[in-house]
């Protein structure tokens, strides 16, 4: 089995622990990116893994040690980024802030 393969599902098996509504949002952010890598060039693909792995190490460490999940972005990474990672990271955030939003106006009612 190839590495991609078997990060994609360590990085599932990982946001089995997540609440729900982020396990939701989280595995299709994960299934989305893997597509849309499947035919990129060796130089892209060996960076998407490194930075896969380093959010799987990190979610591990995190569920291990008892941790809330996630962590902030270093202004250094966001500095180092593209437009276009930039905009998915963006809309990522509005996504899991609308979940968010639409999670406790579940639990008032």
């Amino acid at each position: 089995m190839n590495s991609a393969l078997r990060l994609y599902r360590r990085v599932l098996k990982l946001h089995k622990h997540l609440p729900l509504t982020s396990k939701a949002l989280g595995d299709q952010y994960v299934k989305n990116e893997f597509r849309r890598h499947k035919n990129a060039n060796p130089d892209q693909i060996t960076k998407f893994i490194q930075e896969w792995k380093i959010y799987a190490d990190l979610l591990e460490r995190q569920q291990q040690q008892g941790d809330n999940f996630g962590s902030n972005i270093s202004e250094e990474y966001l500095q180092n980024i593209d437009e276009d990672q930039l905009y998915q990271l963006y809309a990522l955030h509005q996504e899991i802030t609308n979940a968010s939003e639409g999670s406790d106006a579940n639990k008032k009612d």
